[in-house]
């Protein structure tokens, strides 16, 4: 099976082209670093490294689970983030009042708008009269107003 620390040896001893370059670099002895690579390569059943006499390169099965491989350890870092955060109590949040003369479909756009960049807060929408917006805002029941503006001519 791999793990994290796995694709950190992998992608280490790719970068150095050796396997004792890689140990000095990652704080081990190469023969970790020799055993946690074979123990890789057993696990998916593929080589990942052609070994030479004194230097190592990546196979095309090497290289293409490198990159897969970096793109899984993001996306777990992320995860492990996240979940902290929500133990924690954290979610972003955002609270906004929205005048009641304000269109619905400028809303419902601004909402679509709003979660296309950041899925991972929660919107909060109030629908506010006369001069509601301000009071929200004034009164930190809201962080942000969309309101109609006025136009004098």
């Amino acid at each position: 099976m791999w793990s994290e620390y796995s694709l950190e040896v992998v992608d280490a001893v790719a970068r150095n082209g050796s396997f004792s370059a890689a140990a000095q670099e990652l704080h081990r002895v190469p023969s970790a670093v020799s055993y946690t690579v074979r123990q890789l390569e057993e696990w998916l059943a593929v080589p990942l490294f052609e070994r030479r006499h004194r230097d190592v390169e990546l196979t095309a099965a090497g290289a293409w689970f490198l990159k897969e491989g970096r793109s899984v350890v993001k996306k777990m870092q992320i995860t492990r983030q996240q979940c902290q955060q929500i133990a924690n109590g954290w979610r972003g949040q955002l609270a906004i009042a929205v005048d009641n003369i304000v269109r619905p479909e400028r809303t419902r756009q601004m909402i679509v708008d709003f979660y296309r960049h950041f899925d991972d807060v929660e919107l909060l929408v109030f629908q506010e009269v006369f001069n509601g917006v301000w009071d929200a805002l004034s009164d930190g029941r809201v962080n942000w107003r969309l309101a109609q503006h006025a136009r004098f001519r």
